[in-house]
C-alpha cells in the first residue's frame, strides 16, 4: 500500500468512526450435507465495521436500478464502509448490522474508491 492510499485509508475510516456508526460484516457459507442429520452445516464470520448510512433511491450514476421486485424501496439503504483493515472484500448476499435496528443484506456493491488499486471505501446497496 502506498503512503498516501494508507493516509486516505486512515483518515476515511477516522471520518467514518466520528459520523457513522459500528456494525458488523457478516459472510455466511455453506458447508457440506449431512446425510445422518438431513441438514446442511454452515458457517459465518463477522468483521467489525464502520459505516456511514445513507437513503438510497435504487438508481446509481448509470441511471441503472436494482433488480425491481428484489426489495421494497423504502427498506433500501446506501452503506460507506471503510476498507482499511477490513480482511475481506463486501459481497452480495454478505449481511450487515445492527443498523436502524435491523439487520441489511448486501443487494450490490459498487466499484470501491480506490488510490492505486489500494481500496479506500466500499459502497454497499442493502436492503433489509
Amino acid at each position: 500500500m502506498s503512503a498516501l492510499a494508507d493516509r486516505l485509508a486512515r483518515k476515511s475510516l477516522a471520518l467514518l468512526t466520528k459520523y457513522g456508526q459500528a456494525a458488523s460484516l457478516t459472510r455466511r457459507t455453506a458447508g457440506d450435507y449431512d446425510v445422518a442429520t438431513s441438514t446442511r452445516t454452515s458457517s459465518s464470520v463477522s468483521y467489525p465495521v464502520k459505516v456511514l448510512v445513507q437513503s438510497d433511491s435504487g438508481q446509481d450514476k448509470e441511471g441503472d436500478s436494482l433488480q425491481e421486485g428484489t426489495a421494497v424501496r423504502a427498506a433500501r439503504r446506501k452503506l460507506l464502509v471503510g476498507a482499511h483493515g477490513l480482511p475481506v472484500v463486501p459481497g452480495p448476499g454478505d449481511e450487515v448490522a445492527p443498523l436502524e435496528g435491523r439487520t441489511w443484506r448486501v443487494l450490490a456493491v459498487d466499484p470501491p474508491v480506490q488510490l492505486g488499486g489500494t481500496p479506500i471505501l466500499f459502497t454497499l446497496r442493502v436492503a433489509s
